[in-house]
């Protein structure tokens, strides 16, 4: 699976707990203990398919690691 793809699929899967979570939230169906147990079944699944993905595209996420790193260097760098 190619990283384009694999960030929108992830991208749709965050959206669409984002918009359970706080639907459930309003009215009242979740509890805090509910939210925490999916929240860290999902970080558990997102940190297993991004080892995945670095494990087969070892280059690409370099590249993509190096690149965050330049824009956050460009963004908390002091302005003259």
């Amino acid at each position: 699976m190619d990283a384009a793809r694999l960030e929108e699929k992830y991208n749709r899967e965050l959206d669409e707990m984002t918009d359970e979570i706080q639907s459930g939230i309003k009215s009242g169906k979740y509890k805090l203990e509910d939210i925490q147990r999916v929240l860290s079944k999902k970080g558990k699944e997102a940190a297993d398919a991004t080892d995945q993905f670095v494990r087969e595209n070892p280059w690409a996420a370099l590249g993509i690691a190096a690149a965050v790193g330049c824009v956050l260097g460009l963004l908390l760098s002091p302005r003259k």
